[in-house]
């Protein structure tokens, strides 16, 4: 969970300075305010109440005017500034395996099929090729040249890097042994290896190897193993999940200052009071009119603009 504070700031010091100025010029050059100097002895902010400036420069008396803004240390900046390392990488575990090789086979260009075990590391990047995991723990791939500045996240930093989302335990089944031999005598030697793993011989399996089994299958066999476990395929909601992208800024910064609105003037809407909408919408900021208007058809359907105009 982010604890951190959405209005903040910190002050310069000599030891800081030229970490925090470095920041502050990627925000200056996309709010406008480039080519100014920043002073040595102001207060950086996350965002200026009345101007794209960044800082304040008066630090007495800055928390009695503006109270709302929480002082940061240079820790909580370096979290808050840059989240998430590039290279990094998360060792598998007997708790989080069935995400991690869930998302690994959706982005995975080799070796997508492969389940890997526990021990086993993913990562944001293979040396070699796109199967995106290495064949040994943190500890072993910390001693390769190439995998030595790579840092180590927790499931929570995995999450919000990849929007990969917890999965539930896998139910376990049991196809007859009848059905069982129709799909080996059929499969492909990869597609056999993957049976013989994850499917005993009486039958007894997980529903997410039933729909892997599918994932796996050629076009004429996709319908067919559908048919046969349709409990495995739950029909998808009609709505979209913003789950784990709670108070997530849809318009990035540099859109709105190129528009000239408030930053964060759509967001996901995070309010379990009413399940229609909590993680289901998006949030239109109350310091802009907001209209919908008919705009013509496409395709024999009607589209619908959304019309923002100043108060």
């Amino acid at each position: 969970m982010n604890t951190h504070p959405e209005k903040w700031y910190i002050p310069l010091t000599d030891d800081n300075y030229d970490e925090v100025k470095s920041w502050w010029l990627k925000q200056a050059e996309k709010s406008g305010w480039g080519g100014r100097t920043l002073p040595h002895d102001v207060l950086v902010l996350s965002e200026h109440p009345w101007d794209f400036s960044h800082y304040w420069g008066t630090p007495t008396g800055f928390s009695v005017q503006l109270p709302e803004y929480q002082k940061i240390t240079l820790e909580q900046f370096r979290e808050i500034t840059n989240p998430h390392p590039k290279k990094w990488c998360i060792e598998i575990t007997a708790n989080n395996h069935i995400e991690l090789n869930a998302w690994r086979r959706k982005v995975a260009t080799t070796h997508r099929h492969v389940t890997l075990p526990p021990r086993f590391t993913i990562l944001s990047n293979h040396e070699y090729d796109g199967s995106y995991y290495y064949s040994n723990n943190i500890q072993s791939l910390k001693q390769e040249k190439y995998y030595r500045d790579y840092q180590e996240i927790t499931l929570e930093q995995f999450r919000q890097i990849t929007n990969s989302t917890p999965i539930p335990m896998p139910k376990t089944i049991q196809i007859s042994r009848q059905l069982l031999n129709e799909y080996y005598d059929a499969a492909t030697t990869p597609q056999k290896e993957y049976l013989i793993e994850h499917f005993k011989l009486d039958g007894t399996t997980t529903d997410e190897a039933i729909r892997e089994l599918h994932a796996m299958a050629c076009e004429r066999w996709k319908p067919r193993i559908k048919k046969n476990h349709p409990d495995c395929f739950p029909e998808e909601s009609k709505y979209f999940d913003f789950s784990g992208l709670e108070g997530s800024i849809i318009a990035s910064n540099e859109t709105a200052d190129k528009l000239g609105m408030y930053r964060g003037f759509i967001q996901v809407r995070n309010n379990e009071a009413n399940p229609e909408t909590h993680n289901r919408s998006f949030y239109l900021s109350s310091r802009y009119n907001w209209e919908l208007k008919h705009d013509g058809s496409e395709d024999g359907k009607l589209v619908y603009v959304l019309i923002p105009t100043k108060k």
